[in-house]
């Protein structure tokens, strides 16, 4: 780091030179508040050391102008033990830590080595919003890609084909696992397509018995069966011009498959009870989880409706597949929950970035948004250390089949145990009492009370 130590004592800036450099800073010394302001303002530093008491600009003022002036420079402040409560105040007003006179090397290195850390996260995540939001501005460009976010060759491919077919007007069929975004595939090619003016209408036919899906797609007239008191319009008509997504398309049953494969090569239907044609003109997209190609050779599926539909086949990957996109598509999430709630989205620690990379996402995408969105309506710090929910829970202890020993008794067992669970918990937390409740079920004040029972310190832990 550029490094500012602004002092009145030559052998102070003497021993910062030697010690900073030795640490591989790049050191600047001023010997008043006047100098050190000169040359904060031609040369931006990452920190400003400063004495409080000091001749010409006092430290107090060089804090406060600092502090407003280089939003992106720490200060730390040099006080004497007499003065620790003005070193406080300054710290009020800006100062990031402060150093007591006779300094201490060691706690001078434990200070910059917490600010270079801190430093260092800003930036991972600052690169991370800078990458989300460069990408943003490129999928942008090709019109309503914005929601699928990823640099990873399986999606840059995935995004290539999306801008390729949208505008041929031919069938597409979307393959991938549950969760892995294959409608916003959809709504993608729809919005870049020649249709996108028009309605695109979803239907899910994983969730419909055969009756009522016919009814959803094809509607219904007038005293089709009990109940029908109307004519009913159904999806194909009302997606007329526009488009329709079928999704999980393998689902549907033969009968419906029959009258799905009429509609594809014919463009008309008949509503449930009618008996005239009704003609629509739509682009079908539809989506499987499963493998159709299998489906037909099993003989599930109708070969001549699997040739129709699959025109181009686009697999979506999973998320183990493309885990260079997971750091991106969790900031995606956590700026985008946080924007909802109107708040500032937290930062994610090395740590937490490190274990959504090792987790296996069976849900892909979805999983991984609803976590996103989990941590920032359940965070209550600017930074996440742990993803606590993604943590394998472990089993418990196997227990002893005999007989439960009568000695020592009972009160002393339950007592012992009890201190052995909260070591174990406290050495697994890291001395973190909050993170100790959150995974004991006790609340934090039971947790201290207990500590302070069995004589166990936090900063044993860490």
């Amino acid at each position: 780091m550029r490094i500012l130590v602004i002092d009145d004592e030559q052998s102070i800036l003497r021993t910062f030179k030697l010690r900073l450099t030795q640490w591989g800073h790049r050191v600047l010394l001023a010997s008043d508040g006047d100098s050190g302001l000169e040359i904060v303002h031609k040369e931006p530093c990452d920190v400003v050391i400063t004495d409080l008491k000091m001749g010409g600009v006092p430290g107090e003022e060089v804090v406060r102008r600092i502090s407003s002036e280089s939003s992106g420079t720490e200060v730390v402040v040099i006080t004497g033990f007499a003065t620790v409560e003005s070193a406080v105040e300054v710290m009020k007003s800006g100062a990031t830590d402060f150093l007591v006179k006779p300094l201490n090397f060691d706690q001078v290195r434990l200070v910059l080595d917490k600010i270079e850390k801190q430093r260092s996260l800003r930036d991972e995540n600052q690169q991370l919003r800078d990458r989300v939001n460069e990408l943003k501005l490129k999928l942008a460009e090709q019109n309503s890609l914005q929601n699928l976010v990823g640099k990873s060759k399986p999606m840059q491919e995935v995004m290539d084909l999306i801008v390729s077919v949208a505008p041929l007007d031919c069938t597409v069929t979307i393959y991938g696992e549950t969760g892995t975004g294959k409608e916003m595939v959809a709504r993608a090619i729809h919005q870049l397509s020649p249709r996108s003016s028009e309605n695109m209408v979803t239907v899910d036919c994983g969730t419909l018995t055969e009756t009522l899906l016919e009814s959803e797609l094809f509607g219904y007239e007038k005293g089709a069966f009990t109940g029908a008191v109307r004519t009913r319009r159904g999806r194909f008509e009302l997606a007329h011009r526009g488009t329709i997504f079928l999704d999980e398309v393998a689902n549907a049953s033969p009968r419906v498959q029959k009258r799905l494969l009429r509609i594809v090569q014919e463009k008309t239907f008949e509503r449930l009870g009618g008996e005239s044609s009704v003609h629509t003109d739509v682009r079908i997209i539809a989506a499987s989880n499963r493998d159709l190609a299998a489906m037909v050779r099993e003989g599930s599926f109708r070969e001549d409706l699997f040739y129709r539909l699959n025109v181009v086949p686009i697999h979506m990957p999973p998320l183990r597949d493309r885990t260079a996109d997971l750091p991106l598509l969790a900031r995606h999430f956590l700026d985008l929950y946080a924007r909802e709630i109107g708040r500032e989205p937290p930062n994610l620690s090395p740590e937490a970035i490190e274990q959504i990379m090792q987790y296996a996402w069976p849900g892909n995408v979805r999983e991984l948004a609803h976590v996103m969105e989990r941590l920032v309506i359940t965070s209550s710090e600017n930074v996440i250390r742990r993803i606590l929910f993604l943590e394998p829970a472990e089993p418990p202890p196997l227990q002893n089949p005999g007989v439960a020993s009568l000695d020592p008794p009972l009160k002393d067992q339950i007592t012992a145990l009890e201190m052995d669970y909260l070591t174990s918990a406290l050495e697994a937390c890291r001395g973190r009492i909050k993170e100790v409740s959150q995974r004991s079920g006790l609340d934090e004040r039971t947790v201290r009370r207990k500590m302070r029972l069995y004589g166990l310190h936090k900063e044993d832990f860490k």
